[in-house]
């Protein structure tokens, strides 16, 4: 007899102990939701019923999982919006978008892909914030990219004789950045500038550049000429 009462408290303390667990769990999935429902954007869900626009604003149409740092083993699925700027992570009942004034680093875990929001200016000297995937970073440096889908209204026939031409989402060049510090900016394209802006190193680097081929206009070059800057 004593042995089944034994077992009978036993059994209920692992019920209770379920119970705890699950209760847990719930809180943490509400509390992620409720930090989530605070960095939300607005999203057109419109352009996506747009059957007759060719080509995507996404950089992949599918989601995919991603990690978001603050949130750290939690998984997400998310795409990137080149044409909008905006980070999109699909839940359980609908899609948001992360507010990029909000401090994110989100990586894709597929690709190895790692986006931050930055703070920088453009090519005109205009201050703005968005998302960039970063391809080599340290405290000090960084090199940083830009994806850019452009949109282009449809263009209808003029004249009968000339094409009609529909709307249209159109991959662009990437635009590469740079961060010295907390200072992010464009990076020069042409190599002459590119030195310039590391004259205590200009001959250093310019010596490897021309003997590596370094391209600016490519990623893995990219890192390998900041990753040997590190070293100067």
């Amino acid at each position: 007899m004593l042995k089944i009462k034994y077992f009978l408290f036993i059994i209920l303390i692992s019920l209770g102990s379920s119970k705890t667990s699950f209760a847990f769990q719930d809180l943490n999935i509400r509390e992620t939701q409720e930090q989530l429902n605070k960095m939300i954007s607005t999203i057109d869900h419109n352009r996506d019923k747009n059957k007759n626009i060719k080509g995507s604003p996404y950089i992949n149409d599918v989601f995919q999982v991603v990690k978001l740092k603050r949130f750290g083993d939690k998984s997400f699925t998310g795409r990137y919006d080149a044409n909008l700027g905006e980070m999109q992570i699909k839940r359980e009942n609908d899609t948001i978008a992360l507010n990029n004034t909000e401090n994110f680093e989100i990586t894709f875990v597929l690709s190895d892909k790692t986006y931050k929001t930055q703070s920088y200016l453009d090519s005109n000297g205009i201050p703005k914030r968005g998302f960039f995937v970063v391809l080599n970073e340290t405290d000090s440096l960084a090199v940083l990219k830009e994806e850019v889908i452009r949109f282009y209204e449809e263009k209808p026939s003029t004249n009968g004789y000339d094409k009609a031409k529909p709307a249209e989402y159109r991959r662009t060049k990437d635009v590469y950045y740079y961060r010295q510090g907390k200072h992010v900016s464009v990076l020069p394209q042409k190599r002459k500038d590119f030195i310039k802006l590391f004259p205590e190193h200009s001959k250093d680097l310019e010596v490897f550049i021309k003997k590596n081929k370094i391209n600016l206009k490519e990623d893995e070059d990219l890192i390998t000429l900041f990753q040997y800057l590190e070293t100067l």
